[in-house]
């Protein structure tokens, strides 16, 4: 390639493709000018007319280069070059601004469910009681293994834990009320819901991520189906049926737990741990867990077929859907959690 400069105009000569960008960026940079004239060019390949296209100066062309530079123009306006920014602040604001769009989109998704479901209650022939009944096989009764054991675990732990602390000053017996109103109100309800977070939300996205991959959400609308009906109510109705059976599992096997341990660290006989654990708890306290299973269990469900929904077409795009789905219901579990301990605190529960 080969530059010259007359009257405010660069002339340019030989062969223009990608590897001459550097080049003639380098060298306009130096100059003042206001026309580009490429008649004269050898060759001229497409990158090369994006280039000289972004600099916003007049091109002096010959005929042979119309139709090229018409075409590559053309293409920019469907396509428009995305220029990504770096830097600190605008990863945060960019973040910041895909989160809203996600949430906006999930508000909307949140609007159908309601649309649909006043639909389905008015209609009560649509409800897939089949698929109600096998989901809460599916994602509740077979997760009773691993949630018992965890929640055992977890009851143990604390009471053992607590024991440390509580022989110092001979209060060995208040390790009932440790384990007993922290399982209840919290951890219970917090176990199941991380658990069925992890467990049921990424199976939910990922079975309507391939259903919508090949294309099986499409053949049910041309079969006059509502999506709705088959793959996201049969989910909540199961969600909301399994979560609070699931607290009273964990809660009963947390307290089991910790009977335990009591046993063993500190020398609470069974017959002592059952007496103070009705000085220890009340329906407040065990109210105060069951009452978040509704929330959770709506949660786990929407956000998993939401992501299921949201999916594209291509297979990387499930494993993608399925890590925001676990990552976003965890998270929104965790600040619902959050709001009913406030809204307890003020209602004095």
């Amino acid at each position: 390639m080969r530059l010259e400069l007359e009257d405010k105009r660069i002339k340019l000569f030989g062969n223009l493709t990608y590897r001459e960008i550097k080049e003639i960026d380098r060298y306009i940079k130096k100059v003042i000018f206001n026309e580009i004239d490429l008649s004269n060019a050898e060759t001229l390949d497409t990158s090369f007319i994006v280039y000289l296209l972004r600099t916003n100066k007049k091109l002096i062309i010959s005929e042979k280069q119309k139709q090229l530079i018409k075409i590559v123009k053309e293409n920019l306006k469907n396509r428009p070059l995305e220029i990504r920014k770096t830097g600190f602040f605008y990863d945060v604001g960019f973040s910041t601004i895909d989160k809203l769009k996600r949430l906006y989109y999930f508000l909307v998704f949140l609007g159908e469910i309601f649309i649909k479901g006043l639909e389905l209650i008015l209609n009560p022939k649509r409800v897939r009681f089949k698929m109600i009944v096998k989901d809460v096989e599916l994602m509740g009764f077979n997760a009773i293994p691993i949630l018992a054991t965890i929640s055992f675990l977890i009851g143990a732990v604390i009471a053992y834990h607590g024991a440390i602390r509580l022989k110092q000053f001979g209060a060995n017996i208040f390790v009932v009320d440790l384990v007993s109103v922290s399982v209840l109100r919290e951890l219970g309800p917090l176990i199941v819901a991380i658990l069925l977070a992890g467990r049921s939300a990424s199976s939910y996205t990922t079975q309507i991520g391939i259903m919508k991959v090949t294309e099986e959400i499409d053949v049910i609308k041309t079969m006059g189906v509502e999506p709705f009906d088959v793959l996201v109510f049969p989910k909540i109705i199961s969600m909301l049926i399994s979560v609070p059976l699931l607290i009273i599992l964990a809660d009963v096997s947390g307290v089991i737990g910790g009977m335990v341990v009591a046993k063993m660290s500190l020398g609470v006989t069974l017959r002592d741990f059952i007496l103070r654990l009705h000085h220890a708890i009340s329906i407040k306290t065990f109210l105060a867990g069951i009452l978040k299973a509704p929330a959770f269990a709506f949660l786990i469900a929407t956000i998993g077929s939401f992501e299921g929904f949201r999916t594209q077409k291509n297979v990387e795009s499930i494993g993608e859907s399925v890590t925001i789905s676990v990552v976003d219901s965890i998270f929104a579990v965790i600040i619902a959690d959050a709001i009913f301990s406030v809204i307890f605190r003020w209602l004095g529960i």
